[in-house]
C-alpha cells in the first residue's frame, strides 16, 4: 500500500483488519529458527549492547514496545501490539518520498533462560500486502559472562512488481534497516534512554 500521505492510525487499523484474514505469503514459515531455505536472499547482523541484567531488561523493554524499529524512516505500528504468536503488526515506512504500509504476523516468541544464557525475541513473517516474502528474527541474548547481544536474521525475496523492478535498492534498504536497528538498540539498552523514548507510536 503506497500513499503520498502518512497513513493514520485509523488507516493502519483497517489495513491490519484486512490482512488478519489472510495467510503468510511464503511457504517456509518458521525457518529463521533453523537453516535458511533456498531461493531467498539472506542477512545476519549482530552487535553487543552492553553487559548485565539492567542492560538486558532495558533492551527487552524497548523491543516489547517496538522501539527497535524506530530508525527514522520506518516504524512498527501500533507499538502497543503485544509480542505474542499470531498477532499482526504493520510496518509503516517512508521510501523514496512515498509512504508504504506492509503487514507481518508474529510466528513465535523466545523467552527462556538456561545455565549458559537468557534469550528474548520473536520471529515474524510477511503477509500478502508486503513488498517482500520472507521472515525476520529479532533476538536478545544475555550470556553467562553478562554480555548482552542483539541479533537479527532474515531471509527475503521480492513479492510485488515494484519490489522486483527495484530489488537491488530494496534489498540494500532492508539490510540497512537491520544495522540501523542495531544502532538504535545500543542506545536503548541504557536504562535511562529506554525510559525517555518509550512513548507509543500511533
Amino acid at each position: 500500500m503506497l500513499s503520498i500521505i502518512k497513513p493514520s492510525a485509523a488507516t493502519v487499523a483497517k489495513f491490519l483488519a484486512r490482512q488478519s484474514k489472510l495467510d503468510f505469503n511464503y511457504p517456509d514459515v518458521g525457518r529463521t529458527s533453523g537453516g535458511f531455505p533456498r531461493g531467498y536472499d539472506y542477512d545476519r547482523f549482530e552487535v553487543e549492547l552492553g553487559r548485565g541484567e539492567q542492560c538486558f531488561q532495558a533492551a527487552r523493554s524497548a523491543m516489547q514496545s517496538w522501539q527497535h524499529f524506530r530508525v527514522g524512516w520506518v516504524e512498527a505500528v501500533p507499538s502497543t501490539t503485544a509480542i505474542v504468536a499470531g498477532n499482526d503488526i504493520a510496518i509503516r515506512a517512508n521510501v523514496m518520498g512515498l509512504w508504504a504500509l506492509a503487514a507481518c504476523r508474529i510466528i513465535d516468541v523466545i523467552d527462556e533462560c538456561s545455565s549458559s544464557d537468557c534469550r528474548f525475541g520473536y520471529s515474524f513473517g510477511t503477509l500478502p500486502a508486503h513488498p517482500e516474502q520472507g521472515e525476520e528474527r529479532f533476538q536478545l541474548v544475555r550470556f553467562a559472562d553478562d554480555r548482552v547481544r542483539y541479533r537479527v536474521t532474515a531471509f527475503f525475496r521480492p513479492n510485488q512488481l515494484t519490489a522486483r523492478l527495484a530489488w537491488s535498492y530494496f534489498r540494500n534498504r532492508f539490510n540497512q534497516f537491520r544495522r540501523q536497528s542495531a544502532a538504535v538498540m545500543i542506545d536503548l539498552a541504557q536504562p535511562s534512554t529506554a525510559q525517555k523514548r518509550a512513548s507509543p507510536a500511533a
